[in-house]
């Protein structure tokens, strides 16, 4: 069975690729004061989860400035592989969480599960940058002064 976490107020959220355009792995990658968690996913549930953030967001009104994501920490070591992505909203706390779920080889396995925990400007800024990521590929990274992922 693989690690589940628990990250209810993370410091970064972001994805980022490793590999050439065609042949690129899409990571989710969270970091708390005590933990560093990647997680592979497909290019799909990157866009999903990052226009459902917007949505959200969009939907309540919200108008924080975006906080950029830091760029991705490598070694890029995958703790497991997502099969679903799941958005929530903790009210009273103005907070975006995303919930991860594992995707097993064996229906018998259970699943190991993530839940990150952001800021809306957190929130805002993840879901921007992994859009344009996925929208302008390797050349977003050349554009933005960062080293091609």
């Amino acid at each position: 069975m693989s690690e589940s976490f628990n990250m209810l107020e993370v410091s970064n959220l972001v994805t980022g690729t490793v590999g050439e355009p065609g042949q690129r792995i899409f990571f989710l990658q969270a970091r708390d004061t005590h933990n560093l968690v990647s997680l592979k996913l497909e290019k799909g549930q990157a866009h999903a989860l990052a226009s459902g953030i917007l949505e959200i967001l969009d939907d309540r009104g919200d108008t924080s400035d975006p906080i950029r994501p830091e760029d991705l920490v490598e070694p890029l070591m995958a703790a497991w592989t997502v099969a679903s992505l799941g958005i929530g909203i903790e009210e009273d706390a103005d907070r975006v969480h995303v919930i991860v779920e594992e995707l097993t080889d064996d229906e018998d396995d259970e699943p190991a599960t993530a839940r990150f925990g952001l800021t809306f400007a957190q929130a805002r800024g993840f879901a921007g940058h992994a859009l344009l990521l996925i929208e302008h590929g390797r050349d977003f990274g050349r554009q933005n002064g960062h080293r091609p992922h």
